[in-house]
């Protein structure tokens, strides 16, 4: 292994050994394999190779504890190692709780994009989503990631990765009700006004107070849901209020 010392006039100088502080260039075999943000170990003749691999994996196994195991959530990419711990560690507090099921370090490829495309096929949308920590997105992925329906966040800033992504949540949630509106049944708690029942039966004809939720028109089986007549000025009533409907079966 060589140590390269970069000057500010734009040459290297080549050194054996350094010490104390200096920013250094390393070039070595295998060094596509390293983590940016990883410790550096010199294996000395009477150390154990092992032991200092084991050693040197030891903050690669913490992150990889972070993950979510039902393999459900974001996939979370950052420059380096320690920035992603930090960025993992933000996730994971009780006031923000987001699952992550993949982590990487350096740019955001297509690989990754495909991988958090998973979460599409388990119809986990919200989760077909890359956080991006002060890393680049290759032209490619990006282009991937529209074609397969993945939302890539990019920030320097942790906070605004979180912002983002709780923005996109609140979205899907409002899309999701627009959908099921026409579908979804409202319930709601009504008192009977005892001076006013006008009829008993085929329809049924009482005046009501609205004591919780939302009365809505209805069409739909007793037992199921309230029916009230679509005519009557019921719709929309929110909160504690007053009216009159029918029952009917």
């Amino acid at each position: 292994m060589e140590f390269v010392v970069f000057l500010l006039q734009g040459t290297y100088q080549h050194h054996k050994e350094l010490k104390a502080a200096q920013g250094i260039k390393i070039t070595a075999q295998g060094l596509e394999h390293a983590i940016a943000g990883t410790q550096l170990y010199v294996v000395g003749p009477d150390d154990d190779l092992e032991d200092i691999k084991d050693e040197a994996m030891q903050d690669m196994k913490t992150v990889m504890n972070k993950i979510d195991k039902s393999g459900e959530g974001v996939c979370v990419q950052s420059s380096t190692l320690g920035s992603l711990e930090a960025l993992l560690e933000f996730l994971k507090s009780p006031a923000v709780n987001i699952p992550v099921s993949g982590i990487s370090i350096g740019p955001v490829h297509k690989k990754d994009v495909m991988r958090a495309s998973v979460m599409l096929e388990r119809k986990k949308k919200e989760y077909a989503t890359i956080l991006a920590f002060d890393v680049k997105v290759t032209p490619e992925a990006q282009e991937l990631a529209e074609e397969t329906g993945v939302t890539i966040f990019t920030a320097d800033i942790i906070y605004h990765l979180f912002d983002q992504f709780k923005a996109y949540i609140d979205n899907l949630k409002e899309d999701k009700k627009k959908e099921s509106a026409d579908e979804a049944i409202f319930p709601c708690v009504l008192k009977i006004m005892p001076n006013c029942v006008f009829n008993k039966k085929d329809p049924i004809i009482v005046g009501v107070e609205i004591l919780e939720g939302i009365a809505k028109a209805f069409l739909g089986r007793l037992h199921e849901v309230l029916a009230l007549a679509a005519e009557l000025p019921l719709e929309p009533y929110n909160g504690v209020g007053k009216g009159w409907g029918t029952l009917s079966n």
